[in-house]
């Protein structure tokens, strides 16, 4: 497969540059859709959260949060790639087969044709954004049996993630509903499998996004004379072949995907369970945050910070103050806002030598994120 085309300037694949912009206001933003937001954030965090959540209420989210993210990449996909949807949709022509074999010969070339070329599009978008080794299955010589619902990916982002990515663009390409499901078949090794049948009845009017009016912002960014990225994201290090992007600052994988998957099953889970629900999510960001960072690095400016956040995507921090007794901040157009509570608590942790801490927070009604952090 051959790899993806780079910047000439600063080495980003271009796929990133004409796709994404660093905005003013904190956000990463996708010109083509106004009201799309993507992050650019360490992909540990992802699967752990998860792990950590079910550990502590004894029971899994996988499903919720494979709903929801199966729903953003489908739309996603549909914004990226609109006339290759278009074009396979007037392939099928209406007809949904249980074979490649039961469309007509001239149809049939043209579906696994174009299947080859949308697979590999797909697959190329997810080795750019740091998704993982991601191979096609051996039914590719068996092709009678759809070839691009099977995939086999090494060391996925998220196996929660990857696997709703999957099925949300192949759901965006064939225009029907599908399952999906996995299995490690190595280490670090999965092979998916995808097919028609009906999503999750109890989610269907469930897991909506609540969405806040835009404030503008003052962030700059050095950016790239070529292809507009901020500089900060030509310094990490993309492996193509092995879909992972690194931080060379701070040596952790990281990963471009849509916060609000992340952002709605959190407040699903508020809504079914109780505000309690909320402090387990920030305890299980804390405890991830103080086992995967250092106090190295962390005593740092506001405005440091705030170029911290903007880089991935999290919105605008526009107060910031910290000393010995407490940390206090405000974040405009904020996502993610349970995972920037946690990790501001495992920070000033790790910067105070402290074992543990408080927080308050609260969402205004512009959607404004307040945080206070407090040592025990």
């Amino acid at each position: 497969m051959a790899e993806p085309e780079l910047c000439q300037t600063c080495g980003v694949p271009v796929l990133v540059g004409s796709v994404f912009d660093w905005s003013d206001m904190g956000l990463i933003r996708i010109p083509n859709n106004p009201k799309g937001r993507m992050v650019f954030f360490e992909s540990a965090y992802i699967d752990s959260i998860f792990k950590g959540i079910t550990e502590i209420i004894g029971i899994s989210i996988e499903h919720i949060a494979m709903e929801r993210k199966r729903r953003d990449t489908k739309r996603f996909m549909e914004k990226i790639f609109p006339e290759q949807v278009k074009k396979l949709d007037e392939i099928f022509g209406g007809e949904r087969p249980n074979h490649i074999s039961d469309l007509s010969k001239n149809r049939r070339d043209d579906v696994l044709e174009m299947g080859n070329m949308v697979n590999y599009q797909a697959t190329t978008v997810g080795m750019v954004y740091g998704y993982g080794n991601i191979r096609f299955s051996n039914l590719w010589e068996f092709w009678d049996s759809f070839p691009w619902r099977n995939q086999i990916i090494r060391n996925p982002y998220s196996i929660t993630f990857f696997s709703a990515d999957m099925l949300g663009t192949i759901e965006a390409f064939e225009r029907q509903d599908m399952r999906v499901r996995y299995e490690e078949v190595s280490d670090s090794a999965y092979l998916l499998s995808v097919r028609p049948g009906p999503h999750p009845i109890g989610l269907k009017d469930r897991l909506k996004v609540k969405r806040y009016e835009l404030k503008p912002g003052d962030i700059t960014y050095k950016r790239c004379s070529e292809c507009g990225t901020p500089d900060e994201i030509g310094q990490c290090h993309w492996n193509l072949p092995e879909g992972t992007i690194i931080d060379p600052e701070t040596g952790r994988r990281m990963s471009i995907f849509d916060p609000s998957a992340m952002d709605t099953v959190f407040e699903d889970l508020e809504n079914e369970l109780g505000e309690t629900i909320m402090d387990v999510i920030i305890e299980a960001q804390r405890r991830f945050g103080k086992a995967n960072m250092n106090a190295e690095g962390w005593k740092r400016s506001g405005y440091d910070f705030k170029s911290w956040a903007a880089i991935r995507g999290l919105g605008n921090i526009t107060h910031f103050k910290a000393d010995e007794k407490r940390l206090a901040l405000t974040v405009e157009n904020p996502c993610m806002h349970l995972a920037q509570i946690g990790t501001a608590q495992a920070l000033y942790e790790l910067a105070w030598g402290a074992e543990n801490s408080k927080h308050e927070w609260y969402r205004s009604a512009d959607g404004d994120l307040h945080i206070e952090v407090s040592l025990s």
